[in-house]
């Protein structure tokens, strides 16, 4: 867009080979304490951007304090950096400098500066095993009014091109910054994906009838959930999700192209519902939302509206994949829970572009003539998709899916709505006794004259419960 929905990012490239230099250059750490910043990133995206402290142990930090000055700094207690003071000059839209200092009494302090307005939070991220450690994070995110200007912005850029008929596409790179996705035969996922995004957004950019939008622009994580918000903010006519595929079994080969599964979009459907109920409170009125049985079936038909457009969008991509590269097969289209392709708003698609793990795909995805036949390929499936004829109906078996949830959820329901009224109907009337030693089950229930069912089931017994003496047995009610 003329103005564009996410901005170009300036990423500081210089600061970073600063902060990694640093570290490398710190002094050794004595053996009986190896508890230490390991590493310190810094991912910026349009709206937000997060420093990521990566260290050696789980630490107790403090909450962030500020300074006469403004300067706002917390503490990480029991670890080490480097002796003296470090400041890393980042002067961004998000924030000017980051200060880390290894205090003597034990501890580190991180010092950091943010302009009027951005919103900042840390927190602590746990160990995820294999390869990500205990983590800090510095979040930090636009000021709501830049936020609601840019958004205000971008509506009005969306009517205007909607009203000259321009279709509007969103390209997803997937990962990105703290997720580098799979990696192997010199390709990184999240860099790869990147470079081809653009590259599809390139032949869309040739085209006049079509604006491309990424989801995202440089080397920065994005939530799965808010790829497809992106997409349903800009109003798109098609959103295609660009990934590199890996499998341990090198022998794998092959694009594959993914709509979405009946199973993800039931629960997606539950989710908006959900969501659509939570705010008849906040806008006033119960009647701001429909009987949740009627939305509920309004969502399901929408979805499976939405649905049966993607598996068009999904075919018309692999038929022009397919043929991309002779070399290259297709192993078709199929259907998965991305949460990326959850959407009720915009046909969707996820591409795996080959096999990284596979020395033959690895080659294609490698060179340049490849890449841009598989780019090509997938703006000509979007194209196709689009200019078509691009037919209506419902998305049959999510249809049946969606049914038999319901059916089963209505007998749980039924269920637990029974057994709440047998428990209310064995404690009318019910008493406390103390057990014998020597008592069984099926001894009590003989002496005082009810099922072992009934008696197992007013104290959550096992068939196989042994007693204490003295122990209380509720006996329940007749009535």
């Amino acid at each position: 867009m003329s103005n564009p929905l996410y901005r170009k990012i300036y990423f500081f490239t210089r600061c970073l080979l600063a902060i990694c230099v640093s570290l490398f250059l710190c002094g050794p750490v004595s053996a009986a304490d190896d508890h230490r910043i390991t590493d310190i990133r810094f991912w910026q995206s349009p709206e937000e951007a997060q420093i990521v402290l990566d260290l050696s142990w789980t630490p107790k930090v403090s909450a962030v304090g500020t300074l006469d000055d403004g300067t706002l700094y917390f503490d990480i207690e029991g670890g080490s950096f480097r002796p003296g003071r470090q400041n890393y000059a980042l002067n961004n839209a998000f924030i000017s400098t980051l200060t880390v200092q290894e205090r003597a009494s034990g501890f580190v302090r991180i010092f950091f500066r943010v302009p009027a307005g951005i919103q900042f939070r840390t927190f602590l991220l746990p160990q995820t095993p294999p390869s990500k450690p205990d983590r800090i994070v510095i979040f930090l995110s636009e000021p709501a009014a830049a936020s609601t200007q840019r958004r205000e912005e971008e509506v009005a850029e969306i009517s205007r091109l909607k009203s000259q008929n321009v279709k509007i596409v969103v390209i997803d790179p997937g990962h990105g910054g703290e997720d580098p996705g799979a990696s192997h035969n010199g390709i990184i996922e999240k860099d790869y994906v990147l470079s081809m995004g653009k590259l599809i957004k390139a032949y869309f950019d040739r085209d006049p009838a079509y604006r491309a939008v990424l989801t995202r622009s440089g080397d920065y994580i994005i939530p799965l959930q808010r790829r497809s918000q992106i997409a349903e903010q800009a109003g798109a006519d098609a959103f295609v999700s660009v990934h590199a595929n890996y499998n341990s079994r090198h022998s794998v080969r092959g694009i594959e192209i993914y709509y979405e599964s009946p199973k993800g979009a039931v629960g997606e459907a539950e989710r908006k519902l959900v969501d659509a109920e939570n705010q008849q409170d906040i806008i006033g009125g119960v009647s701001a939302v429909p009987h949740s049985d009627q939305a509920k079936k309004e969502l399901v038909e929408k979805q499976a509206s939405v649905m049966f457009r993607s598996r068009q969008l999904a075919d018309k991509v692999e038929t022009h994949l397919s043929r991309a590269i002779p070399g290259l097969p297709s192993r078709g289209v199929k259907r998965a829970g991305f949460r990326v392709l959850h959407s009720v708003a915009m046909p969707s698609a996820l591409v795996e572009v080959g096999y990284m793990s596979n020395t033959t795909d690895a080659w294609y995805l490698k060179d340049v003539n490849g890449r841009q036949r598989i780019a090509q390929a997938i703006y000509q499936g979007i194209k196709d998709f689009l200019e078509g004829n691009i037919q209506q109906g419902y998305d049959t078996g999510y249809l049946q899916y969606s049914r038999e949830v319901e059916e089963a959820k209505r007998v749980r329901l039924e269920h637990i709505r029974q057994a709440k009224e047998r428990r209310a109907r064995l404690m009318r009337g019910s008493k406390l006794i103390k057990a014998a030693k020597g008592d069984t089950i099926s001894g009590i229930a003989h002496r005082y004259k009810v099922t072992t069912a009934d008696l197992c089931e007013i104290n959550d017994f096992g068939k196989r419960k042994k007693f204490k003496g003295g122990e209380s047995i509720r006996i329940p009610g007749h009535d």
